[in-house]
């Protein structure tokens, strides 16, 4: 009985190792695709910065790199991204396959730029699991020319008033000079040279006081120039054969003798039935005498109907008024179909060089929802 029983574990331990080493034998094996990586291109930049040095801002520079994909499928270059237009890249190709490479052409215009140009770099996108690369630029711009002020601003100025704004151009050396000066708005502006002259100038870089030459320039604006905003380019030529054209910018504003006070009507908020009266009044700022002929409301916000419910009259100021000139009346009442109320109060008058004027106005009127209650 012993022996059958001894037996018996005896099989029950060999059953059970066949059994572990059975189960141990169902493993699934690895698959081909899970032993083999998955294939990617990769860019590989020769240098991920260019550093110029110093230039000066009279010519273009360029500076050429390598791309090459060192991955083991193509590599697709996209979109190239600058932080500003100064940088451009050209490239040969745009598709490279493994162990292939190409080069990307950059350029920096430091046109109109001066000192160190910070945050300057161009970004590659690519097919590339990494993700795109930049290419920082290191460049200081040496300003050959300088123009004070570099943006002649005559600021607000009457109609009819002349105004003159000085603009001194320095050079690089003692004998610069600047030959030759015009506008292209003769209309409204006229430019002389008035005379040249050796001064001090910093270095901008390191800061050491150098002789140069300067040309003093002087601008004009003209009194018969035309209401609103006049801009044009002042063209300067030199004798410094690396910056000889050069271009800037020149801006005014004309305002009109005739003037409202205050410069814009608001009618608030108004509701159906709701009378309104709002009195404004025009003079000329110089004391011009003058006569309106008429004056209308011009809205494209109200039918014809609206629109003729609103009056607008006028009648000469106080005489005790210091500021004379005419005191202007916009009237009427709100209707139900009147939402918004924008457009401009025109006068029509005989003074020269605004023959017409115009005064904004606006309001709203609120009606209310007879449902809102439900």
């Amino acid at each position: 009985m012993r022996t059958s029983s001894m037996a018996l574990v005896v099989a029950a331990i060999a059953l059970s190792g066949t059994l572990s080493a059975a189960a141990q034998d169902t493993k699934p094996a690895p698959t081909t695709e899970q032993q083999q990586p998955v294939k990617a291109p990769k860019m590989v930049l020769s240098h991920d910065v260019i550093d110029f040095g110093e230039i000066d801002d009279s010519r273009i520079v360029s500076e050429t790199i390598t791309i090459t994909n060192a991955g083991d499928a193509p590599l697709k270059i996209g979109e190239m991204v600058p932080t500003c237009g100064c940088t451009a890249g050209k490239l040969e190709k745009d598709v490279l396959q493994p162990g292939e490479s190409t080069e990307l052409q950059l350029n920096f215009d430091p046109k109109r730029r001066s000192g160190a140009q910070k945050g300057k770099h161009l970004t590659i996108n690519s097919n590339d699991p990494a993700g795109p690369q930049q290419v920082t630029l290191k460049i200081w711009v040496l300003p050959r020319v300088v123009a004070d002020p570099a943006v002649v601003s005559f600021g607000l100025v009457q109609q009819g008033d002349t105004k003159t704004v000085q603009v001194r151009v320095k050079g690089m050396t003692e004998d610069f000079e600047v030959l030759d000066a015009s506008i292209d708005r003769e209309d409204a502006f006229s430019v002389k040279i008035v005379g040249h002259d050796v001064v001090e100038r910093e270095q901008p870089r390191t800061g050491e006081t150098i002789k140069v030459g300067e040309s003093l320039l002087e601008v004009t604006l003209h009194g018969g120039t035309r209401i609103g905003r006049i801009d044009a380019n002042l063209n300067v030529t030199t004798n410094d054969e690396s910056s000889s054209d050069l271009s800037y910018r020149v801006t005014a504003g004309i305002a009109g003798d005739i003037v409202f006070a205050p410069t814009r009507v608001s009618l608030g908020a108004l509701v159906p039935g709701q009378s309104f009266s709002h009195t404004f009044q025009v003079f000329s700022q110089k004391g011009r005498p003058f006569q309106i002929k008429k004056a209308i409301l011009v809205t494209s916000t109200l039918g014809k109907e609206d629109r003729d419910r609103i009056k607008v009259t006028y009648e000469p100021a106080p005489e005790d008024d210091d500021k004379g000139g005419y005191m202007v009346t916009i009237s009427g009442a709100a209707t139900d179909s009147m939402r918004i109320i924008q457009g401009n109060i025109v006068l029509l008058t005989d003074a020269k060089g605004q023959k017409v004027v115009r005064a904004p106005v606006t309001g709203v009127v609120r009606v209310s929802n007879p449902s809102a209650g439900k």
